[in-house]
């Protein structure tokens, strides 16, 4: 009867295995969320940029584009409104759109890891691997 009790655990443990293995890469898998910045030489355009934060995060996608549009015409090198606009348009299945604004955000501060190493980032720009796109769904908007 032992026997039997540790051969059902030895089965499992591949199982256990690849479980833990899924749910750890989904956790390396880095969250694309809006980004603040301090409100430096442009207040306004900052203050337009936490506006479409709380639009973004309230799932209204279109105000918040307006917000990080309006933002990106006082300072058009506002990286943090040029990322988000790129999420909200990505929130839309606006993928080409998306896909500038994450491009600029990119040229403009490339040091940036929040940015760099986001999967949306990377998918939108043809950067993930085969295996970041399947878990994230990547595969959908791939250039």
């Amino acid at each position: 009867m032992n026997r039997s009790n540790e051969e059902r655990q030895l089965s499992r443990r591949p199982v256990f295995l690849v479980i833990l293995c899924w749910l750890a890469l989904g956790g390396c898998l880095s969250k694309s969320v809006p980004l603040a910045s301090l409100p430096m030489e442009h207040p306004n355009a900052t203050d337009l940029n936490l506006t479409g934060i709380n639009q973004y995060q309230a799932g209204q996608w279109m105000k918040a584009l307006e917000s990080f549009e309006a933002a990106l015409q006082i300072d058009p090198d506002f990286v943090e409104a040029h990322f988000n606009a790129a999420l909200a348009l990505h929130q839309m299945d606006r993928h080409e759109d998306a896909t500038r604004h994450f491009q600029r955000a990119g040229e403009l501060d490339p040091q940036n890891g929040t940015i760099v190493n986001s999967t949306l980032y990377r998918n939108h720009l043809g950067l993930s691997s085969t295996l970041e796109r399947h878990m994230s769904g990547g595969y959908r908007y791939q250039p």
